[in-house]
């Protein structure tokens, strides 16, 4: 059976510098009515899910928390109900796109790129306008169940951006012949979302400058690199009329200065000690740079520093630089998590249940604390507290891989296997291992004893994810 794609358009930003330049897939039609928000959303979720599982997606809870909070403010403006989900690329390469449902992808590469918060937005709103607008539903021409292949193909490509090979194959496969015209379509639509970003910028109190001017470190950027890329792979270049044109609605609105949050700068701090695997060469830059002055932002240098300090394990002087931070901010989250890991990792555990208690009062039921609080309670073996908490936190609609691979060690201590088995199950299942997802719900029934209920959850779980196996083994099987 011919595999009939949804919506396979990857909406990037055309600032990708892979090998000679951009990766861009073209348009498929223009029929807005025929794929659901609901549709849209297991297929997002989907790819996430295959991403995961080539390793491709950094995990942070404080980064994804202002990742979240940005987004908030650039939508709190706007009617409508469209949730948003993002998640960052383990990769330094410069990219940003959305995916059906109201997921956003983002490099690592993109955020330290950017010179300020404003530019960073720009990128965002342009990305959350191509949501919003339901880019991938216009462009559809057929409409097929088969999610789990859709999800295959285009994480395959995203995966592929990095792989020239991958992405060619997966391209040929799904829209071979038809470049030319779906690229014209893809024009529109990025302008159009030039158009409504710059708008969510003005809203939100970001300044409307900053995607031009991303735009145009980008173009400038693009220039120095080849164009082996072939031809249908490619973005649609940074035009000077397209920077241009993001430039003049800019200079419509009147001019101001924005200045960068603190979170902003912390982030950037965060991902700088995240993406390196030296510690040691680590505390020395950001030493150096506080001895010199050599910082954008002093607060979160200092930050940086003391992540480094932990990284190399040195707790003492890690544990002074965040005494001195939280000094100055005694209610931050980002200061008080830092102290209590610093605490867990010195194995003083009932000092950092204190520290993690009270950044609960402050912030109650906040994921990022919860995630770093509920490993330092099986750390310190107080299992029954972090099974309760992680209880709280587990839902249908919270798919965070951590939570529930911290439940199922819960649930194991406390002699519950069949609901280990479980958790277990979707952890797996987040992380794109399907077989080894059904392998745990397997296990978990022969687990059960005498409860009907779970019996009857499992038993319908793995007839889900053995549906969705049958459905990727089509994928490979096709001609």
């Amino acid at each position: 059976m011919p595999l009939r794609l949804i919506f396979i358009f990857l909406l990037c930003l055309p600032v990708q510098l892979v090998s000679a330049s951009s990766i861009e897939l073209p348009d498929i039609g223009d029929n807005a009515g025929a794929v659901s928000p609901a549709e849209e959303f297991r297929t997002g979720e989907a790819v996430i899910r295959n991403i995961r599982r080539a390793g491709g997606i950094l995990d942070d809870p404080l980064v994804q928390s202002y990742l979240e909070e940005l987004s908030f403010r650039l939508v709190a403006s706007n009617q409508g109900d469209q949730l948003f989900h993002f998640f960052l690329i383990k990769d330094m390469d410069i990219n940003a796109f959305a995916l059906p449902g109201g997921f956003i992808g983002i490099n690592a590469g993109l955020i330290l790129l950017t010179k300020n918060e404003s530019e960073l937005a720009g990128v965002i709103a342009h990305e959350i306008a191509h949501v919003t607008q339901r880019h991938f539903a216009r462009r559809t021409e057929e409409t097929t169940s088969n999610i789990p292949v859709l999800a295959a193909m285009i994480a395959a490509i995203i995966l592929g951006s990095q792989d020239e090979q991958v992405g060619q194959a997966a391209l040929a496969t799904a829209i071979a012949g038809t470049a030319q015209k779906q690229l014209n379509f893809t024009r529109a639509n990025e302008k159009e979302a030039d158009r409504i970003g710059i708008s969510l910028l003005i809203k939100s109190g970001f300044d409307p400058q900053g995607m031009a001017d991303f735009f145009e470190s980008m173009g400038k950027r693009a220039r120095l690199y080849g164009d082996g890329v072939p031809e249908f792979l490619r973005t649609h270049p940074l035009t000077p009329a397209r920077i241009t044109d993001a430039r003049d609605r800019a200079n419509q609105y009147p001019q101001k200065q924005v200045t960068s949050s603190l979170s902003y700068y912390l982030l950037r701090t965060r991902l700088q000690v995240l993406a390196s695997d030296n510690p040691a060469e680590l505390v020395k830059d950001f030493q150096q740079r506080l001895q010199r002055g050599n910082y954008q932002n002093r607060e979160s240098t200092r930050y940086g520093y003391a992540l480094a300090l932990l990284a190399a394990k040195k707790y003492d002087r890690a544990l002074k630089q965040t005494r001195l931070l939280l000094k100055k901010r005694a209610t931050s989250m980002s200061y008080g998590i830092l102290k209590a890991r610093i605490e867990t990792e010195a194995r003083q555990y009932n000092r950092a249940i204190k520290t993690y208690k009270k950044l609960l009062a402050i912030y109650p039921n906040n994921k990022s604390i919860t995630i770093f609080y509920s490993k330092t309670l099986i750390a310190a073996g107080k299992i029954r507290a972090a099974n309760k908490i992680l209880q709280q936190q587990v839902s249908p609609t919270v798919r965070i891989p951590v939570l529930y691979q911290l439940l199922a060690k819960t649930q194991a201590r406390l002699g519950q296997p069949a609901y280990s088995h479980q958790s277990l199950a979707e952890y797996y299942y987040l992380l794109g291992q399907n077989h080894e997802a059904i392998k745990q719900l397997e296990l978990g029934l022969k687990q059960v004893r005498d409860d009907f209920y779970l019996t009857s959850r499992l038993e319908a779980r793995l007839r889900e994810l053995k549906n969705e196996q049958q459905q990727l083994a089509m994928l490979k099987t096709h001609d």
